[in-house]
């Protein structure tokens, strides 16, 4: 028995013997190589990109040969902790070495653009344009395309991805396609919202591309941040209860994205134009979001505030008064709207004074 442990133990020792002269070997061959490439590559690096996926695009480049080999050699320099993202260019010839240093180098020059909550995916795109990194037209073409929208998960009924246009500040790099761009927003979108969806006390009270609209017309509603709970229970509410969410912005939303004339002016008019985004016209939700919602408008769709409410009105200072039934709601109509000379109905704020609610479904 004592002799068999220790053959065991032999073997086990000459096993590993052999798989680390392997991997010394491989280690070697690839510290070895080099490549000389006959035009300039560029890898692009993404924010949150794993060591492993840089590997595979680095071996599909052909500027490492082995990717366990470059794996093992950037763990050990410590070049895994201080990757940048963006646009990295190699040229002329290629080591293992040359390719762990340009990683751990600044990428080539990188141009800042905000993107603010709440713009449209075409808002997006001119922002773009003025900054220098694509063309609008370009941009809304990728974004409205069935591939982009399929990869996102945009509901079948809207015709872009909208919603899912992440919008933060994103170091882009000159050169950038359209395409890359999109990709590097709704790989955003997803390290914002996957852990707020998981961190949700409950499941999500929607589908997500349901959430999402519910989230943009938040965003749309008002610019108080402590107001977006209460926001998000009222159209909750509303929903629950049968009744039309009545909201300004998906109107607005509609008229545009119809290409009907619209000078920043929402009238009576317009109310009454059958678009499928008008929710004075139609119950539930719109086919789609309006815009691009932030963290903080979709937080307030997964934590609505426990309130029984069914309208809000502006007070004209940014904030809105909320009512729980029509009567009062009609008062604070009269105080804050109609007592300045402005109309009933703005902002998502429900029907106008003495109107009697739908009757629940």
């Amino acid at each position: 028995m004592k002799r068999a442990l220790v053959a065991l133990v032999m073997l086990v020792v000459v096993a590993l013997a052999a798989a680390a002269v392997t991997v010394i070997a491989v280690i070697k061959s690839e510290t070895s190589r080099s490549v000389v490439l006959p035009v300039k590559t560029s890898v692009e690096v993404q924010p949150g990109e794993s060591l492993r996926r840089i590997a595979g695009k680095l071996r599909e480049a052909d500027l490492v040969g082995n990717e366990r080999a470059f794996l093992a050699m950037a763990h050990w320099k410590g070049i895994d902790r201080t990757i940048k993202y963006g646009r990295h260019e190699f040229e002329g010839t290629v080591t293992l070495a040359s390719v762990l240093a340009e990683l751990a180098s600044p990428p080539k020059p990188i141009l800042r653009v905000t993107i603010p909550e709440g713009r449209t995916l075409r808002e997006i795109g001119a922002l773009l344009e003025a900054a220098g990194a694509v063309t609008a037209s370009s941009y809304v073409a990728v974004a409205c395309s069935d591939e982009f929208r399929r990869a996102a998960g945009a509901p079948a009924t809207a015709s872009c991805a909208e919603g899912f246009l992440f919008p933060d500040t994103y170091d882009l790099v000159p050169g950038m396609s359209p395409g890359e761009i999109v990709a590097l927003q709704l790989a955003r979108f997803h390290q914002v919202v996957d852990p707020l969806l998981a961190a949700a006390p409950r499941q999500p009270p929607l589908p997500l591309d349901e959430l999402l609209t519910l989230a943009s017309i938040v965003e749309k509603e008002t610019a108080q941040g402590e107001e977006r709970p209460r926001i998000a229970a009222v159209f909750f509410n509303r929903l629950k209860a049968g009744m039309p969410l009545q909201t300004d912005p998906t109107v607005i939303y509609g008229v545009i994205d119809s290409g009907l004339p619209w000078d920043g002016n929402l009238t009576r008019a317009h109310l009454a134009t059958p678009t499928p985004y008008n929710t004075y016209m139609r119950k539930g939700l719109p086919p789609g979001p309006i815009c691009n919602p932030g963290r903080a408008s979709i937080d307030a769709v997964l934590h609505p505030a426990p309130v029984g409410d069914l309208y809000f009105v502006a007070r004209g200072d940014g904030s809105h008064e909320f009512s729980p039934n029509l009567a009062t709601h009609n008062r604070a109509v009269r105080e804050y709207q109609l007592g300045r000379g402005r109309r009933a109905v703005q902002d998502g704020d429900g029907p106008p004074p003495t109107a009697a609610p739908p009757a629940p479904q």
